[in-house]
Parts: C-alpha cells; structure tokens; sequence
C-alpha cells in the first residue's frame, strides 16, 4: 500500500539538492496519487516525467497497485507552501484574509511571518491600468487564509 508520507519522503529524497520544492502529496481514491512539485523558475515536463520514474523505482512493486500523476501546481490555486511566496515575489497575488475581505496588488516581500503587498486599486477611467499603492502594506501570515498568484493578460 502506497501511503502520502511514503511517496513524500522519497520526493523529497530525490529533490535534495535541485531548485525543485515539494508542494503537496494527496492520495485519492482509487489508489491515485497526485504530487505536485515547483520550481523557484518554471519545472519542464521532462524534469516531471524523470522523477515520476525514479519515484516509480523506488516504490518497487507497490507502484503496479497505483496511479502515480506528477505536474506543478496551477496557477490558478492557492499556495500550499512557504516558498511558494518567494517564488512569487515580484508578481501580481489576490489575498483572501482571514476576515474575507480581498486583496490584490503585488507581492513585495516575504519573510515567513509577514508579507509586504502593494495593494492594486482599480482605476477610475475606463480603459487606464490600476494604480499600485506607493507604500508596502504589512500583513501578518496568521491574517492570510489563502494567496494565489493572478492572472493577467495584455
């Protein structure tokens, strides 16, 4: 039987060392695993489909019992880990706060216990980019219930 934690250890036994982070281990019914794995840069298929394979070796016979799937997180969906922030760093987030309200703006810093975000205001014309606030607003992590980075098209 192929377990959450026995997949993760050995992800992570094969990413030492690399750029590559682990971000989520889920089993789901039916015996599929799904393992998300990032890059401080963009992770190609290629580097995937080499560790879906030395994952597979290492599981020995247990991985003829399951589905083993790799890929990288969405960009859609919310982080799940730490250096997910940094990796983001520079770039347009939305802010769910722990309170409901909605943030957007651009992630200036983080320090695993505060983030500094410039908030992103819609612009009063029709047609002009939204304005940036000139100073960072500090927002303490245990405010934050979920961050994902945004998507914006030219």
């Amino acid at each position: 039987m192929v377990t959450a934690d026995n997949v993760r250890n050995i992800v992570e036994k094969h990413l030492e060392g690399t750029t590559h982070f682990l971000v989520a281990v889920e089993v789901r019914p039916g015996d599929k695993v799904v393992v998300e794995v990032d890059n401080d840069r963009a992770i190609t298929l290629q580097e995937l489909v080499t560790l879906n394979k030395a994952v597979r070796e290492d599981l020995g016979e247990a991985a003829d019992d399951c589905e083993l799937q790799f890929s990288s997180p969405g960009m859609g969906r919310p982080f799940k880990v730490v250096r997910q922030y940094a990796k983001h760093t520079g770039r347009l987030v939305q802010v769910v706060l722990a309170d409901g309200r909605l943030l957007e703006g651009k992630l200036e810093q983080f320090d695993g216990t505060t983030m500094g975000l410039r908030i992103q205001h819609p612009s009063k014309v029709k047609g002009r980019l939204p304005k940036l606030d000139d100073d960072i607003t500090v927002i303490p992590f245990d405010q934050i219930k979920s961050t994902q980075a945004s998507i914006t098209f030219n």
